[in-house]
């Protein structure tokens, strides 16, 4: 026999109370601990340990530096900035940790706040239309520069005047102790702190919790997760095996392609292009943007066994979201196109396989170990390419008086032999197009960007 649902005016209050307290006791047990601060190097997690390791035995694998560019117009303060960095450190441990290590891994250890380095880069002397040119080469060398984990400090801020009330704004920070989701609170804390607002107590909760929290987490669930892993990825072979090397240029290992596209294109493409609607009704833009992506892949390559390595947050609880640190985690997804018809079949088959891979998620360090066999730190022995699906990036308001915008900077030091990067802008999408100068030239990643651009606004599924 079945009973209505009581509203909550006809619960018993006694009830009311021990369901309240039963659901507190829930929630306190899900809830990640804050773990005592004694001065001792405490754990790192998967996500830290990944990145360390690369930057230890193989630098060009290790994902790139986080960088913050602005582009700002004003009376700029220089000393106010610098005292607003000071602010934003304080504020955020993960911007004040140094890794040492211990038996082979890195432990971290928080330290009290520190003198960040902020330079100014007068370009003044230069004629005015070489300064922005200028601004954005020393940008991309200065993100490139890689940092001194056991001494620190792992971010640095870097001003580049070009005009008496114009400058430009480069904060650059080791991915070890942030990403990109975290760039945006960097921002918001920067600006608030520099407009002379009293920023919020720094968070009881840091991710040095995170991490020994998530260690556990890691543990209790990789038993049950890696079955699916091994069958998913097992027979998976290289996807570039035979293409022919070229000599990287010097100072450079990566380089970039960029190309637009209307969000109308993009908004197209998630409906099936054209072709009749995707089984299931409209893909996110992100399963859009990779079954594109998968296309040129299979273009390039000739397989039609395809893998790429998503970037994902990792940010999936409250209570990490003011949190600063570095949560992206490497999930693999792994599509093939035998057996479809039409690009339809093939944006329903890839959101069939990002819910599979997301439904069994773990830390993709744990992944790797837990699947083994030879690999380098930080890459999965059998997938080069990568895709990321970033937010719309905006500056934060507040900057007392000064005019703030984005300043579109390059980086191009990726970990992987291709990755794509898509970025809502405005009305349009942005898609980057990043290739060792290993295996493409810098002209071919423009083509490879053209032809991507052309796959978006007339998506086929290869013959």
């Amino acid at each position: 026999m079945t009973h209505p649902a009581e509203s909550p005016a006809e619960v018993p209050a006694d009830r009311r109370e021990l369901m309240a307290r039963l659901l507190a006791r829930k929630a306190a047990a899900a809830a990640v601990p804050v773990l005592p601060r004694t001065g001792e190097p405490m754990e790192c997690s998967h996500e830290q340990r990944r990145v360390w390791l690369a930057a230890q035995a193989a630098p060009e694998t290790a994902p790139p530096n986080v960088t913050l560019g602005l582009a700002v117009t004003g009376e700029l303060d220089l000393p106010r900035l610098a005292a607003a960095l000071a602010a934003l450190v304080a504020r955020h441990e993960a911007l004040r940790t140094w890794y040492v290590a211990a038996d082979g891994l890195p432990r971290q250890a928080v330290r009290p706040a520190q003198p960040v380095p902020l330079e100014l880069v007068d370009l003044t002397c230069l004629p005015e239309p070489e300064r922005e040119p200028e601004a954005l080469a020393l940008a991309l060398a200065a993100a490139g520069e890689r940092f001194d984990l056991e001494r620190g400090p792992l971010l640095r801020l870097t001003v580049y005047r070009v005009g008496p009330l114009d400058h430009r704004l480069l904060l650059v920070c080791h991915h070890i102790a942030c990403d990109g989701s975290g760039v945006a609170l960097v921002a918001a804390d920067l600006a608030a702190a520099y407009a002379g607002e009293e920023l919020p107590p720094p968070p009881a909760l840091q991710y040095a919790d995170y991490a020994a929290w998530s260690l556990r987490r890691a543990a209790e669930r990789a038993p049950r997760r890696l079955p699916y892993w091994r069958e998913r990825l097992a027979g998976l072979e290289p996807l570039f095996p035979r293409l022919p090397a070229v000599p990287a240029a010097q100072g450079r290992a990566s380089a970039t392609a960029r190309v637009r596209v209307g969000r109308p294109v993009v908004e197209r493409l998630r409906g099936g292009g054209g072709d009749g609607p995707a089984g299931g009704g409209p893909v996110t833009p992100f399963a859009a943007l990779l079954a594109a992506y998968l296309v040129l892949l299979h273009e390039i390559s000739g397989r039609r066994d395809l893998v790429t390595g998503a970037v994902t947050s990792g940010r999936g609880r409250r209570e990490l979201e003011p949190v600063v640190g570095s949560f992206v985690n490497l999930v693999p997804l792994r599509v093939g196109l035998d057996g479809l018809t039409g690009f339809p079949a093939l944006l329903a088959r890839v959101r069939e396989t990002v819910a599979g891979a997301l439904a069994n998620e773990i830390p993709f360090d744990a992944l790797v170990s837990g699947l083994g066999g030879h690999r380098l730190p930080g890459v999965h022995p059998s997938f080069h390419a990568a895709f990321v699906h970033r937010g719309d990036p905006a500056p934060p308001a507040g900057w007392a008086g000064l005019d703030v915008r984005v300043w579109e900077h390059e980086v191009d030091d990726g970990g992987f032999d291709l990755g794509l990067t898509a970025t809502p802008r405005g009305g349009t999408y942005e898609l980057a197009l990043t290739g060792r100068l290993a295996r493409f030239t810098a002209s071919d990643l423009a083509v490879l960007a053209k032809r991507l651009a052309a796959v978006v606004e007339g998506p086929y599924l290869p013959g």
